[in-house]
């Protein structure tokens, strides 16, 4: 199981709503870490959007895709305060 202590979001395309934006979601753990490369989808409400909570959702469905998750649902888990306000598990 991999317990992230910390999540870092480096944008690599500003966001635009009429472009979206792209950017690295990191999952820090004491023993590593997760990169994913992430898309933000433009929209209608994109400008109202959080940003943060945005990446942290897109990289998180990744996750959910891995066999490793897949298998165990216990396979990442989150030190408390981690995930960004107003992220629903």
């Amino acid at each position: 199981m991999m317990i992230v202590k910390r999540i870092e979001v480096t944008p690599i395309q500003e966001f635009t709503p009429e472009t979206g934006g792209t950017g690295k979601v990191s999952f820090i753990t004491d023993s590593g870490g997760m990169i994913f490369d992430c898309q933000v989808k433009q929209g209608r409400k994109a400008e109202k959007r959080n940003l943060l909570l945005a990446f942290v959702s897109e990289a998180m469905r990744q996750v959910r895709r891995m066999p490793e998750y897949r298998i165990s649902k216990s396979y990442v888990k989150f030190a408390p305060g981690v995930l960004p306000e107003g992220y629903a598990t």
